[in-house]
């Protein structure tokens, strides 16, 4: 409880933090509110049932009731102000506010906890639930606070006039608690059942209808019928889910709605009320009309009350995930030191890795994927990690690039541990192509820039020089805007889809804008045809003559001319060389030549 209690008050503070003006202004709307419900429904109608039943002049009556609408005005304006602006105005400026907090964080968090399974689950449901968890925590606070307000009215008002109502609210209050609290935790079960069956089925719904997967369905009917059948699959599971918690909910939601009002008011208090105006005359006709609706509201606005703290645990459980995320702190620590000198060498001794299956308590079980690594790489080589997959090699590069760090070994820049480097002036010297690039839905130059963009000549005309150098045809590709082309369809009518090649270059031209110390190409020509990956291959042997490049490569013709190969294979390196040398050893690496030589002569 003390931790539920403890989430709700962080995103209290948060809003505050956000918007305290607005926060502070539908607190005091939603309070206004409260009040002239009870003055209106209570003090004015019974006013106007008295004077009826009394006999008051009528002229006084009026004279009131003019005064009451002008009051009804304001009411009716804050309400407006309230509905159609305010509350309508501060859920998208939190939720805004929370999702940059979540994008920040995302891209703080070490890249090893996207290898947990845990913490992932827990990330892409604190991004998928902030709309929902900020929308249904603004509708409960503002009926909860409606709701407060309401009990303490009325309390106040039957505590004066009448305690036995007081009593029998507080016995409904009772079961609504009971009866709430079941539901509340029902319904959170049912909830964590059905969202791991739920985003499943998103994924089979995705891939129906994204433009990625269209080819290949219509290739592959028997794939379609397999995802129709874990569709199926799916909502068998959530119709069994809903088996299983539909009557309780039903069971619970009855109690928490029938007993309390319609048994307790109309079977107990009603002939209590009758007995005092008809038997005992201790009540005007007029008083039992309005302390039935007293003590009917106080029944309502309690039980509401009541209903309305188990959704906030319910809203609690999505807090503590979103807090557990954006209080992580990353295991990878920029080191203080900043980068003065030129890059000469990098060294890595004894370097040992594991990727980590752990949660947030810490790791349980290792999969080690890097052993015993030692090479030294020196300004103007050029390196080639060459084997089969599974050997290291991009696991390797992305301890190069520090994603992660060694569970032993060291890795030195001229001669200084990487560590203790700040760490986005390290990776500023590093320029990489991955072979899981991907292609944003922004322009061309933007793809290309991967900063803000000024849109001046001088970038300009660097953007195309980097296109041209990667063998990306400007006038080829017919481009409408040239560099300010969007680049896929997803958002823009006058988007280009490119193909796998034409990506492939523009992720190559994003190294090349760049002036980079080091260049890391991994598998850099894989969606190239020969011709195009002989020419890239030339292209950045030229452009790299005074760089240090380390290739990966599966295709060892891409190898042959580096400085210095080194074969891996089960996370070691088991040969190092040149192309002539390793193949004078007659090991690993000649064998692997061989076959593909074969290959290409087969063809």
């Amino acid at each position: 409880m003390k931790r539920k209690l403890s989430n709700i008050s962080w995103l209290v503070r948060f809003c505050i933090r956000t918007s305290p003006r607005l926060l502070f202004f539908n607190i005091f709307a939603c309070v206004e509110q409260s009040l002239f419900v009870f003055f209106e429904y209570t003090i004015w109608i019974g006013y106007n049932l008295n004077a009826a039943e009394n006999g008051t002049p009528f002229s006084q009556v009026a004279l009131l009731t003019l005064g009451v609408f002008a009051l009804f005005v304001v009411h009716q304006f804050i309400d407006s102000i309230y509905f159609e602006w305010s509350f309508e105005r501060i859920k998208p400026s939190l939720t805004f506010r929370l999702r940059r907090q979540i994008y920040e964080k995302a891209c703080q968090v070490d890249l090893s906890c996207y290898d947990d399974v845990t913490f992932y689950n827990d990330f892409v449901l604190s991004t998928t639930q902030t709309d929902e968890c900020i929308e249904r925590f603004m509708n409960d606070g503002k009926d909860f606070l409606f709701e407060l307000v309401n009990v303490i009215t009325y309390f106040s008002y039957l505590l004066a006039v009448d305690r036995i109502g007081l009593l029998l609210a507080a016995a409904c209050s009772a079961v609504n608690y009971f009866s709430g609290q079941r539901y509340a935790r029902l319904e959170k079960e049912a909830r964590l059942c059905k969202t791991p069956v739920e985003r499943e089925r998103a994924y089979q719904h995705r891939v129906f209808y994204l433009h990625d997967y269209a080819k290949e369905l219509r290739l592959h009917p028997g794939m379609r019928s397999q995802l129709s059948e874990d569709f199926d699959h799916c909502n068998q599971k959530l119709n069994t889910i809903n088996r299983k918690y539909g009557p309780k909910l039903w069971l619970y939601g009855f109690l928490k709605g029938y007993l309390p009002i319609y048994f307790m008011l109309y079977a107990i208090y009603l002939p209590y009320l009758l007995y005092r105006a008809m038997v005992t005359h201790a009540l005007s006709l007029s008083a039992m009309v309005i302390l039935l609706a007293a003590v009917r509201r106080m029944i309502k606005r309690t039980g509401a009350l009541v209903g309305r703290l188990p959704r906030f645990a319910y809203i609690g459980s999505f807090i503590e995930k979103i807090r557990r995320f954006l209080d992580y702190e990353p295991r990878l620590i920029s080191g203080t030191d900043d980068i003065h000198d030129e890059w000469k060498h990098l060294t890595l001794s004894h370097v040992s890795f594991s990727y980590p299956d752990s949660n947030f308590a810490g790791r349980i079980n290792a999969r080690e994927v890097l052993r015993d690594i030692s090479l030294e790489i020196t300004q103007g080589q050029k390196i080639a990690l060459v084997g089969y997959n599974g050997a290291g090699k991009t696991t390797l590069v992305k301890l190069l690039m520090r994603f992660y760090d060694p569970d032993s070994g060291v890795i030195l820049r001229n001669g200084t541990d990487i560590r203790s480097l700040k760490l986005d002036a390290y990776r500023k010297e590093i320029g990489a192509v991955f072979q899981d690039y991907r292609i944003y839905a922004a322009t061309l130059r933007e793809n290309v820039v991967m900063d803000i963009c000024t849109g001046e000549r001088g970038e300009t005309y660097a953007v195309e020089q980097a296109l041209h150098r990667a063998k990306f045809n400007l006038a080829a590709q017919k481009l409408k805007y040239q560099v300010d082309t969007p680049l896929t369809t997803e958002f823009e009518k006058d988007g280009v889809d490119l193909s796998g090649g034409e990506s492939q270059k523009v992720a190559i031209a994003r190294t090349l804008y760049h002036s980079h110390e080091l260049i890391i190409m991994d598998e850099p020509s894989s969606a190239l045809d020969p011709a195009s990956e002989y020419q890239l291959n030339q292209e950045l042997k030229e452009l790299a003559r005074d760089k240090t490049v380390i290739f990966i490569s599966h295709r060892l013709a891409a190898a042959k001319d580096a400085d210095c190969i080194y074969m891996m294979k089960d996370g070691r390196i088991v040969e190092r060389g040149t192309h002539g040398q390793l193949l004078d050893l007659g090991g690993e690496y000649c064998k692997m030549w061989n076959l593909q030589a074969q290959a290409y002569q087969s063809c």
